[in-house]
């Protein structure tokens, strides 16, 4: 299963998306028929999405109006471009890049400290945060608006260089509400506010981890969908118990927060293959994870939850569902995550050849257990 996590659109679910009388669209499935030169404009959402448009839209539009319920840590970008010396260094010096590769891996590996409950790299990113946003953003009132009651990395942190001085212009108004209703003419806020709008462009996110957009059956005439529920469980994010030969190259706490969704998934595809391998060496026809080592590792990442603000639960984001679960994320950085992957073997299958059926329930005593470098 390659089919990724972050491509369904999802819309909020009030009243009335379908009385609008203007043109509307989700920000995954932009209309690019409609030019938005002179229109009035209603962003719904503030996050990854709206920081991207927002910018762009506020250049065309004759008024812009963008809702957001909570506010989002936002870094500056600092885009910087390279010049013709330094690309003609690294086309004589292949290894610069992957040097430069290096250190940009290693800042972004910095944001799981920030997102560590009570570390010192959480205080700093705060701190830089704000200070931008000072810099950013003069009017006070704005800047209250814009400043987040959460602790950094709750939500996804955002990145841009232009999405603080696109709320600051003329044609454009930030709203501190969410949306309640979607009338002929307009929107309705959360707090009863009627904006009239003749484009309404949603950026609210994606349905994370959607199992039932295909029809997948395991050996115990279960769903996919029925299995995973709303609180989806993975061995290591790749792997299910009772869906033999049944791989994620994303699954559930499959994601690491802050690396490259490419190097992730290159990882978990060079996992697959090695057991794929195992089975041929050993004549073995199918594999299936056991439920005691799903079961453990499920219990120990509950442990490592807590540590991360993205896992505390302290405010609405998609990294937990309605009941606090976390689907998403791997409870570390990317080291513990290969680590982990290397330990992956056939002893923590139940292993099928020829026309057996996958065990009903796994070994006695059979667990998963962390080494202790791995806990750290």
């Amino acid at each position: 299963n390659a089919m990724g996590n972050q491509h369904t659109p999802l819309y909020p679910d009030v009243p009335g998306r379908d009385r609008f009388r203007g043109d509307s669209w989700h920000a995954a499935r932009w209309n690019h028929d409609v030019d938005l030169t002179g229109k009035r404009v209603a962003v719904v959402g503030s996050a990854a999405s709206a920081v991207q448009i927002v910018p762009e839209v506020a250049k065309v539009a004759s008024h812009l109006t963008v809702l957001q319920r909570s506010a989002n840590w936002i870094m500056p970008r600092n885009r910087k471009f390279y010049s013709d010396t330094q690309r003609k260094l690294f086309r004589r010096f292949p290894s610069l890049i992957e040097a430069t590769r290096r250190v940009q891996g290693f800042l972004m590996g910095q944001v799981q400290y920030a997102a560590t409950i009570g570390h010192a790299r959480m205080r700093h990113f705060e701190w830089f945060a704000l200070r931008y946003l000072d810099r950013a953003i003069e009017d006070p009132v704005l800047r209250a608006q814009l400043t987040p009651d959460c602790r950094y990395a709750c939500k996804r942190g955002l990145v841009s260089d232009d999405f603080y001085p696109a709320l600051t212009r003329d044609n454009v108004e930030l709203v501190p509400a969410g949306l309640k209703e979607v009338t002929e003419d307009g929107i309705v806020t959360t707090d009863d506010r009627h904006i009239e709008a003749d484009v309404i462009i949603y950026c609210t996110g994606y349905r994370i981890l959607d199992f039932d957009r295909i029809d997948v059956i395991g050996a115990k005439g279960q769903s996919l969908a029925e299995a995973m529920g709303d609180s989806p469980k993975a061995y290591k994010g790749i792997v299910t118990p009772g869906f033999p030969n049944y791989f994620f190259v994303i699954g559930s706490n499959g994601l690491v927060l802050h690396v490259p969704y490419f190097k992730t998934a290159e990882h978990s595809v060079k996992t697959i293959v090695g057991l794929l391998k195992q089975m041929r060496q050993e004549g073995v026809t199918a594999l299936d994870v056991r439920q005691g080592v799903t079961d453990a590792y499920v219990r120990w990442m509950a442990t490592q939850f807590k540590r991360f603000s993205w896992g505390s639960g302290d405010c609405n984001s998609y990294y937990t569902n309605d009941s606090g679960h976390v689907p998403f994320l791997f409870p570390g950085n990317f080291k513990q995550y290969a680590e982990f992957h290397r330990d992956i073997g056939l002893q923590d299958f139940n292993l099928i050849s020829g026309t057996e059926t996958p065990s009903q329930s796994p070994q006695k005593g059979q667990s998963w257990t962390p080494s202790p470098a791995k806990q750290q």
